[in-house]
């Protein structure tokens, strides 16, 4: 590829970058895979809580497959790990608990079919070279020819790259240059990592600080382009909610909640929602009984892969 034939596609290149990076972001963690509560028209979406009960996108497409019966056997072994004291009821507390940790193997899920698609030589790391080909489509001596460009929108593009570079090197735990499972997962999820944290916030606050005075105001919160105002109400709220000081502005510390957000809000209204779906008799808990007759709320007739789950569940929490 000759350098103007380079230049031509890097600008093709940073114009879905910069498409891509100009909406808002949401900051946010894991909810179910990309499933939303309710659909579009408002209906409740069942695969949501399937999600968050398994713990596994790949496990929630396969629940058709498995007989009503053996998807309550099943599920009958998942609630009795719920039941994290052995009593025969599944509280609140431990039910929320189960979601969250579901929640990050639906992370660690997402980032490792993400990481293998990026494993060309399939040796299940990631080296700085197979990450940037893949993710922009260049070799190292293609981004050097770029810094030899004084075009604006090709430093841009750099820019980008060099961001990413960074969280690449903080990712990079072990400092043998490339990117393995675990540091993988962090590099794809820093919002749980706490070494990720430093790098995540600068970047946000770098994103979003367009007039780079050091902080975000509401103007550049909110994000150019058009939107209701029930959505802006909505938004200014939560600007509010994150300017402790109440100086109009977001500073460092006060983006960490935006930007950092936790599975626990989330968790506990999904823990919420199953709890009034199967707690029949009102009773405040869950009965391994009530949370199989409630098969379809949980797992629906889904083949988990329960071993998996329970194994980790009990490792890690």
């Amino acid at each position: 590829m000759t350098s103007s034939n380079k230049v031509f596609v890097a600008v093709m290149t940073l114009g879905f970058v910069l498409l891509c990076c100009g909406m808002k972001e949401e900051h946010v963690a894991h909810s179910p895979g990309n499933q939303k509560h309710l659909t579009e028209t408002g209906e409740h979406n069942p695969h949501y809580d399937h999600e968050a009960v398994l713990g596994s996108r790949k496990l929630e497409e396969e629940f058709d497959e498995l007989p009503p019966e053996e998807a309550k056997k099943r599920l009958h072994g998942l609630a009795q790990k719920m039941d994290r004291n052995g009593d025969q009821y599944v509280t609140l507390e431990e039910l929320t608990a189960w979601i969250i940790h579901s929640y990050r193997l639906l992370d660690e899920e997402e980032a490792l079919e993400e990481m293998a698609e990026k494993d060309e030589d399939k040796d299940n790391r990631i080296s700085w070279k197979e990450y940037l080909y893949s993710q922009f489509g260049y070799n190292e001596a293609d981004i050097k020819d770029f810094r030899n460009n004084p075009r604006e929108d090709i430093q841009q593009f750099l820019e980008i790259v060099d961001e990413d570079d960074k969280k690449f090197t903080t990712a990079d735990v072990d400092k043998d240059g490339y990117l393995n499972k675990g540091e993988y997962i962090a590099f794809y999820h820093p919002y749980a990592y706490e070494h990720m944290h430093d790098i995540e916030l600068s970047r946000t606050l770098r994103d979003n600080d367009k007039d780079g005075d050091g902080f975000i105001s509401k103007k550049e919160f909110l994000g150019e382009g058009h939107h209701d105002r029930e959505w802006e109400i909505v938004e200014e709220e939560r600007f509010k909610d994150y300017d402790r000081n109440k100086d109009n502005l977001l500073n460092y510390d006060e983006i960490r909640p935006w930007v950092l957000q936790d599975n626990t809000e989330v968790a506990s209204d999904e823990a919420e929602h199953l709890m009034r779906a199967a707690d029949s008799n009102k009773d405040s808990k869950l009965s391994i009984d009530e949370i199989v007759d409630h098969h379809e709320d949980f797992v629906g007739s889904q083949a988990t892969d329960y071993g998996r789950h329970l194994h980790t569940f009990q490792d890690e929490l």
